[in-house]
Parts: C-alpha cells; sequence; structure tokens
C-alpha cells in the first residue's frame, strides 16, 4: 500500500514495490514465466474501489539482468542489443521460444523522470548503467542515493567521456570518477594504435586484423583525461580509458564516445566491450553440434557456465550471497592437495560449478539466512529465570519483609506498623521479581533479533538485514515500523522448503509505505514464534576505514556511533595464504593499529572470540571466515554488536529483548586481474558474415 494523491485532470506516475514469489519450476532453465500483478486504487475514505488492473510480468531468467542506458540521446545506444555481450549466441535445447539473453537493455527516456529505482534494493535486477551525457539533477535525490548504494555493494557504471564528464562536474557522482575532462582534444588515428595491437583480433582464414579504423582526413572528438590517484588504466588501451574501483562496485570512464560510428563498427568492438567495460572473463566461439556459433567462457567452457548469473553480475550482498566454503584440512604427508580450477583467480567468484545462479536476489534460503534460522531456533522464546535467581531474590524479599521492616519501624518507636507494611512490601516484591525476570504477569512477550550489518569502507551507509523472532504467550498482531524509507519486510519461514501445518491458518500482512515503512497484521498464534525478514540501508553517521599506506602501518578507524566487540581484520594475501590482526574492543570514535601475524586459514579469527560470540553468532562468524567470495588482496574486519540498532519499532513492545549483530566491513579490495581479448572472432565460424547497413546498425527494431 502506499498513499498518492491524484489532482484532477493530470497524470501521475507512481512508484510501488512489488514482491514477486518464486515461480513454480518450468523444467526449462530459460523458459520464460508470466507472474500477474493486481493493481487496485481505492478511495481514503471508505476504501471505495476506484480503479483495477491485471499486468502481465516476465520473470527473467536467473542468469538475466538489466544493462540501464541513461543518456541525453539514448536511441544511439539501440546497437547494444544486437552485441554478442549483451545476447551471446548459445544454442539452446528444445528451440525456445527467445534466446538466451544475458542482459535486457533498458533505454530510458530521458524527457522527463527518469523512471530507476528511488529504492536501492530495488536495484539488485541492475547489473549495468551507461551514462552518456544525460543531466544529472534529473534523478531525484532518492534516485541518486540508490545509485550510489548499489554502486558501493557491485554495480557497475560506463561512462561515455566526452559529453558526460562535463555533465558531470559537480553531481553525485564526480566525487567517485576515475578522472575528469580537462579539455576537449580530436583524437587522430594514432591514438587508437594501442588499443589495435592488443585488442583488435585477426581473422584466422582471412588473416585481415579487425581494426578500429579512423579516416586518415577525419578525427573523433574526444577528451584529455586526468585521473583520479584511486584510479588506473586499463591494460593497452593509451590511457583512453580508465577506471576506478568504488567499494564492491566500479565506474570505468572513456576518452572517446561509445556511440561513434567507427567505435561501433569496429569489429573487436565486442571483445573490448566484453572484456574492458563489461570486465568478463575472455570468451571462446566455437560451432555446436547443430553446426551454429555458440559462445564460452574460455576458462570454463560448456554451456552451463554461460548461464550462471556470477558470470553476468558483479552486485553481492552477503546476506544475500555468502558462499559458505568447508573448513580446510591440514594436508596429509604424501597426499596431493589439488589446486584450484585453471582461471579460478581471474572470476568474479570461484565459479567452477556449473549449471543456473543468481546474485544480489532477496532470499530466505540463502546459507546466512539458514545460519539465522537455525540460531533463532535455539535462541527464541522467553527466558525462564534459573534457581540460583528465585533463590536470591526469595532471599532479599525476607529479608525486607521482616528485619529490615522491623528495624525501620522500631527506630520510629512504631513496630505495631510493621504489619502495615507488610502487605505493601509483599506488592512492591512481586512488581520488582516481575520487573528483574522481564515477565508480565499472565502475559508474556519477547523479540530477540540476530542481524548482519555489511559495509564497505569510507562509506557511512549500511546494509542491515534483521532476523527478528517475536514471541507471544497470548495470539497477537504484531506491526513492524521502520524509520527509513529503504525498508523492506517479509514473513520469514521457520523451515525451507516451507509448508503450512494441517490446521494452521493463513493469515495476511500488508507493506505500507507512507510516513513510515510498515509491516501490519503479522499473526503470532499463542506460545508460539514468529519469523520475519527485514532489510534496509542505515545511515551509521560515520564510515570505518583502513588508514595508512603500507600493510605494516595500517590501522582501523571506526568512525561510527557503533561499539564492536571480538574484532578481528582477515587479510587475503593469495590463495590459501592468510593473516590476521586481532583487535579485540573497537569503541566508537577511535582508532588503533593492525599487527599482522600468519595464520594457517580465516578459522583462526574463531579461536580468538570469545564464548560469548561463539555462543550467539557461531554460525554466522563462520561464514564471514569461509565466505569464498574473498579475493587475493581483500582485507575483511569481522566483529560483533550487542547494542540496539536504530530504525526499527514493534508493536506491541517486547517486555524482553535481545539483539546481536554481525558486523561484515570490507576495508580493502584485492586489484581486478587483467582484462583479456576473446580468443578468436565469431566471424570466423560463419561462412558468410552478415552485413549491415549503417541504418541498421544505429536504428533499433520496430517496437
Amino acid at each position: 500500500f502506499r498513499p498518492v494523491v491524484l489532482p484532477k485532470g493530470q497524470t501521475r506516475e507512481l512508484e510501488a514495490t512489488f514482491f514477486i514469489p518464486d515461480a513454480p519450476p518450468s523444467g526449462d532453465l530459460a523458459a520464460p514465466t508470466t507472474v500477474w500483478l493486481r493493481n487496485t486504487l481505492r478511495a481514503r475514505r471508505g476504501g471505495r474501489e476506484v480503479y483495477a488492473a491485471d499486468e502481465p510480468t516476465t520473470m527473467m531468467p536467473a542468469y538475466q539482468y538489466f544493462f540501464l542506458v541513461l543518456a541525453a540521446d539514448p536511441d544511439r545506444y539501440a546497437y547494444l542489443k544486437r552485441l554478442d555481450s549483451i545476447v551471446p549466441p548459445l544454442v539452446d535445447e528444445g528451440n525456445l521460444a527467445e534466446p538466451t539473453m544475458h542482459y535486457r537493455v533498458l533505454l530510458a527516456p530521458s524527457d522527463r523522470r527518469v523512471p530507476v529505482p528511488s529504492q536501492p534494493l530495488a536495484w539488485t535486477p541492475i547489473a549495468y548503467v551507461l551514462w552518456d551525457g544525460l543531466r544529472p539533477n534529473l534523478l531525484t535525490p532518492d534516485q541518486q542515493q540508490a545509485l550510489l548504494d548499489w554502486l558501493h555493494w557491485g554495480g557497475q557504471v560506463i561512462v561515455s567521456g566526452p559529453t558526460s564528464l562535463d555533465s558531470l562536474r559537480g553531481s553525485f557522482l564526480e566525487p567517485y570518477l576515475p578522472a575528469l575532462a580537462t579539455e576537449a582534444v580530436r583524437l587522430q588515428p594514432a591514438d587508437f594504435d594501442p588499443l589495435n595491437q592488443f585488442w583488435s583480433l585477426a581473422n584466422s582464414r582471412t588473416k585481415i586484423r579487425t581494426a578500429l579504423s579512423v579516416a586518415a582526413n577525419k578525427t573523433l572528438v574526444g577528451v584529455r583525461l586526468q585521473p583520479h590517484p584511486q584510479a588506473v588504466p586499463l591494460p593497452s588501451t593509451g590511457d583512453l580509458v580508465w577506471e576506478r574501483r568504488v567499494g564492491a562496485g566500479r565506474i570505468v570512464v572513456t576518452a572517446f564516445t561509445l556511440s561513434d560510428r567507427p567505435v561501433v563498427n569496429w569489429g573487436s568492438f565486442d571483445s573490448f566491450f566484453n572484456a574492458c567495460l563489461l570486465r568478463r572473463p575472455a570468451r571462446v566461439f566455437r560451432l555446436s553440434p547443430e553446426a551454429e556459433p555458440e559462445a564460452q567462457w574460455a576458462a570454463f567452457p560448456g554451456a552451463g557456465p554461460m548461464r550462471d548469473g556470477r558470470f553476468v553480475s558483479r552486485l553481492r550482498y552477503f546476506t544475500h550471497d555468502a558462499v559458505p566454503a568447508v573448513p580446510a584440512e591440514k594436508p596429509v604427508p604424501g597426499v596431493a592437495t589439488p589446486g584450484p580450477a585453471p582461471g579460478a583467480a581471474s572470476l568474479p567468484l570461484h565459479a567452477a560449478e556449473s549449471g543456473q545462479s543468481q546474485v544480489a536476489a532477496w532470499s530466505d534460503t540463502s546459507p546466512v539466512s539458514e545460519a539465522a534460522r537455525q540460531t533463532l531456533r535455539e535462541a527464541a522464546g522467553i527466558s525462564i529465570p534459573e534457581a540460583g535467581f528465585v533463590f536470591r531474590v526469595l532471599v532479599v524479599y525476607l529479608l525486607v519483609l521482616v528485619p529490615v521492616n522491623w528495624v525501620v519501624f522500631r527506630l520510629l518507636g512504631r513496630v505495631e506498623w510493621a504489619w502495615l507494611a507488610a502487605p505493601v512490601i509483599a506488592i512492591a516484591g512481586a512488581v520488582v521479581v516481575v520487573r528483574l525476570a522481564q515477565l508480565d504477569i499472565g502475559f508474556a512477550r519477547s523479540r530477540t533479533e540476530v542481524a548482519v550489518l555489511e559495509l564497505q569502507a569510507g562509506y557511512p551507509s549500511a546494509h542491515l538485514t534483521r532476523y527478528t523472532a517475536v514471541y507471544a504467550s497470548l495470539s497477537t498482531a504484531y506491526d513492524f515500523a521502520f524509520e527509513d524509507d529503504s525498508a523492506l519486510a517479509m514473513p520469514f519461514p521457520h523451515q525451507v522448503p516451507y509448508a503450512p501445518g494441517l490446521r494452521e491458518p493463513i493469515n495476511s500482512v500488508s507493506l505500507r509505505r507512507d510516513q513510515q515503512i510498515t509491516l501490519n497484521g503479522f499473526q503470532v498464534a499463542s506460545n508460539s514464534t514468529g519469523l520475519v525478514h527485514s532489510e534496509q540501508m542505515l545511515d551509521l553517521g560515520g564510515s570505518v576505514q583502513l588508514t595508512g599506506q603500507e600493510s605494516s602501518a595500517w590501522a582501523v578507524k571506526n568512525g561510527t556511533r557503533l561499539s564492536l566487540e571480538d574484532v578481528g581484520v582477515l587479510s587475503n594475501q593469495a590463495p590459501g595464504q592468510w593473516e590476521l590482526a586481532w583487535v579485540g574492543s573497537l569503541a566508537a570514535a577511535r582508532t588503533t593499529a593492525l599487527e599482522f601475524r600468519p595464520v594457517e586459514t580465516a578459522d583462526a579469527y574463531l579461536a580468538n572470540a570469545s564464548e560469548q560470540g561463539r555462543q550467539n553468532l557461531r554460525r554466522l562468524l563462520e561464514l564471514a571466515c569461509r565466505d569464498r567470495s574473498q579475493q587475493a588482496g581483500d582485507v575483511r574486519l569481522v566483529a560483533w554488536t550487542a547494542q540496539p540498532l536504530p530504525g526499527l519499532s514493534i508493536r506491541p513492545q517486547a517486555s524482553q529483548e535481545s539483539t546481536r549483530t554481525l558486523v561484515l566491513i570490507h576495508l580493502r579490495r584485492g586489484a581486478l586481474p587483467p582484462p583479456q581479448p576473446d580468443r578468436n572472432l565469431k566471424a570466423e565460424l560463419v561462412a558468410e558474415p552478415a552485413t549491415f547497413s549503417d541504418r541498421e546498425k544505429w536504428e533499433d527494431e520496430p517496437p
């Protein structure tokens, strides 16, 4: 639900967030599935239905994502829909109606409101944004913040330089750009020689190099780039292409326009686009058994990895995408230990497995969700006072009731009043006992929460995932109210796959977007526990970052309001080579130096963790240490906090609350592997290469 004001005679564009459930498997990896969304407009007074419509939506395959074009003239990028990087040639069994498509290209209109989400967690289906000349102020402040959050968690922005860099100067993106434009220049044919020497592939049949050719009497409009100190030039591009890491994401900028005809018509443009701009592994083109050209990853042959979303998008959230690893065993003398799969170090993840895999999606079945579910199953409920507590309270009560009571009134000379004070003391004692035990007489409620707070170094906004268990001794309807507009919430199943009990009632909940985001009507039966999964972006009022130039002089600075416990910093020097700097406690607004020591595995953190941390967050701490997404050069801080995190209030309030939060901070990212061109050209496999006129190359197919 969301409120809307409709002025008479005016058209309004509304943004709403829908939850799309997992569709039943169709048996076909890429077969499209239709989901119907019902939109209903109701009058605020009385709830009268004013308008209703059912709209079909096609679910994308798990490996498919959006490629968003934000350009002043988006039609100039219609050619993207024909690139093999976008629609890889892949022979599908079953002759599907549509080809395998890694990206759906969205040419966003820019004449009015830009149709991109203002909800940051709704950016998860977007893998890339290509920016060319769009005025940044066309995006609302919420859309700008959502884009920045997406960028820091693995989104990638491609900036087509000449006109874009001027328009982005002074914008929300300027602090993260890899380079700024100093002056406009005319790019001569010789300026593209480094590109041609490395990226232009030769046709093995014709022995002709598919070079980027610019007529001798013509030039291309470009810019001279002034790189940022944290930016690096892409190899063999003649300083025409620079990139910069931004959290888990990156921004790449070109000194030339990506829609210029010589660039688009370059025979090796798709190889350059795939490796340098998309930053994906090299491909090889082969003939399928049906004698059709087919693309495969050069390091991982076969059709399966081509349908793996980990190669298509770099967007990652720990609670969605953590990949648990089996704890390493000590090598046995005389037994060879197998090494990593060939080329695995150059992949966005250790992706030797085949088959479909999606990333970044909301998940109630991820390893983190399952670990939180098991933790809540053990911890949720009402804590019954131990026998020692009852004995101590009884002793104190009897002391106050008899000797203390008598002594006080004996000193006052009114011993007979001690009998009148006895009932008052008894009632007060009962209230104190209930308060100490955190139990309401005849009605008890408790809240147990396990959360994961993920941060990127130097960025104040964090991704917060809460798994909340609420217990009630009597049937209760709970409301979850969130302070931030980025919040999303859903009931969390007790088990996966979820199957309702024979007599279990089915209750409806509603997610309302008004002055607050609220999940209303979450029903918990008597003497039972209900689970809720919620996520939001949380502003911590500061950031955590790694200071110092060399690892021997590194220090970690906590600029947030959180005090952290069991702080350990894990550094992945190389595959199988780990270092650990143990900090212990790190208070808010404090800086501490790091002293690393070599350890056999990342599990060394668990050996140093306190008993309290291992008891309450053991499963989550193990996942944070053993997550296989860590690459060589990554530095990760693992900690936890017992501080209740702001942003969520639950009504009715529980008398007993327990909160534990895993804190995961990515302090440093390892360098990306050097991009590599494709092994060959698809044109080598085609007997008569298709030719397109300029009009066909530049114009999109009819709608």
